[in-house]
């Protein structure tokens, strides 16, 4: 059973629904991390990985949808800077190691 915020009455029962979005909140993560995968094997130089623009669509977005959700929009855009950053990093190994293997 899922509570809200309000209904938990003691400390137990938030920490309940914390590990619950943590577990949930991986789940997604790694379903982004899959398209960022296949997003990798689609690319054809270490360069496409950055791609300015798009970060700044990603991360302009991520704050829109904090702010409207209520969630600090300065923490939104650095959560996602990070995870971007990673991804970018991810992306040109894995698109290197693929072109230095053919």
């Amino acid at each position: 059973m899922v509570r809200r915020p309000e209904d938990c009455h003691s400390k137990a029962e938030i920490r309940t629904e914390i590990d619950r979005l943590d577990r949930e909140l991986v789940e997604r993560l790694a379903e982004r991390f899959a398209y960022v995968q296949r997003m990798a094997e689609l690319k054809t130089d270490p360069d496409e990985a950055l791609v300015p623009a798009r970060v700044d669509e990603v991360l302009d977005r991520v704050a829109a949808t904090a702010s409207a959700a209520g969630f600090d929009p300065g923490l939104a855009r650095e959560l996602w800077a990070h995870l971007i950053d990673w991804n970018i990093a991810f992306e040109r190994e894995a698109i290197a190691r693929r072109l230095g293997a053919a």
